[in-house]
């Protein structure tokens, strides 16, 4: 399996109903399914290769046929989209797509997308919704853009200090100290660009209705 292969991990928030998401689905090498995902799956028509988790929520019916695609976790201190992805990483996998992490139970969300930065260094990770898409960004990383493209960033450290380059709203030596300091930017040209002292990456959140995977 290489970088190019198309590795998705489906939890069990609201499914996806725009096409950045059902493309994915579609398109998948790998499908990994958290739990009680696998019965919305399964009512949307496609049969995932693996269903992970404690197995609390997947239909009866689900876990009688599908056995054998199965794979138990009760470990109470890992939730299921952490125990599908550190089975990816197990896999050797580089990268991941996570759909259904957001919606319906709003502590889900939130949890899932802090989670972003446990599972880095390990592998690199996206979170996808109808809306947008979040994933990572080291400082001083040149990220692709355009202008107009609407931007927001997120710190789970609230003492990093962040300097911002292609930016509409610049960022000088800005403290991330609330999760609303850094949002509703907007990129100005092809690129933009963070700088702040720091090994954590920052959350990067783009909005879908100006840009596309």
């Amino acid at each position: 399996m290489n970088s190019a292969d198309n590795i998705v991990v489906l939890a069990n928030g609201l499914f996806p109903r725009a096409p950045q998401g059902l493309d994915l689905l579609e398109a998948a090498d790998q499908l990994i399914c958290c739990d009680g995902a696998a019965d919305k799956l399964f009512a949307y028509g496609l049969v995932p290769h693996v269903i992970i988790g404690d197995l609390d929520s997947v239909s009866k019916k689900i876990r009688e046929r599908y056995a054998p695609l199965l794979i138990h976790s009760d470990d109470q201190n890992s939730n299921d989209l952490t125990k599908a992805v550190h089975y990816c990483i197990e896999k050797g996998y580089p990268s991941l797509s996570i759909l259904g992490a957001t919606g319906l139970r709003e502590d889900h969300t939130l949890g899932n997308i802090s989670l972003m930065i446990e599972y880095f260094p390990h592998i690199e990770v996206r979170i996808i919704s109808d809306y947008g898409i979040f994933f990572l960004v080291r400082s001083g990383e040149e990220v692709q853009s355009f202008a107009g493209e609407n931007i927001s960033f997120f710190s789970i450290d609230n003492r990093i200090c962040v300097t911002s380059k292609g930016l509409k709203y610049p960022l000088n030596d800005l403290q991330l100290s609330n999760w609303y300091a850094a949002t509703l930017n907007e990129a100005t040209g092809d690129s933009f660009s963070l700088h702040y002292e720091s090994d954590l990456p920052l959350i990067v959140y783009r909005a879908w209705y100006k840009t596309t995977l």
